[in-house]
């Protein structure tokens, strides 16, 4: 006897032991040769100096910054925490579950458009 089909499941959502949260400030992609979708998420900051030199006060404190090591980068740096793939249908996917959290967003914060 066959078993009765179900009209319901139950999903459980599990974390992985390598689970982490990443903050976010933007992301860049395209499309690669087998016509996926690359998403690539990065955090953003100032350059962090490789050197500075500062004053020694009178007091044997640390004093202003008097110079950067030249070979310091300059600017903002894009650090890429991590890079997905996808195919077409789960970006489809991907959209609408966004287009609904705007849509939640604006009504519950409607001062943060």
């Amino acid at each position: 006897m066959a078993k009765p089909k179900k009209d319901k499941v139950n999903i459980h959502y599990q974390k992985n032991p390598l689970y982490r949260e990443i903050h976010v400030d933007g992301l860049f992609g395209g499309l690669t040769p087998k016509g996926k979708v690359s998403l690539n998420f990065y955090g953003e900051r100032l350059a962090i100096p490789k050197c500075e030199e500062h004053t020694i006060t009178k007091e044997g404190k640390l004093g202003p910054l008097t110079k950067v090591s030249e070979d310091s980068k300059d600017g903002i740096i894009r650090e890429i925490e991590f890079g997905t793939y996808f195919d077409i249908e789960v970006i489809k996917d991907l959209k609408n579950f966004l287009e609904t959290k705007i849509k939640e967003h604006e009504t519950y914060f409607p001062s943060k458009k």
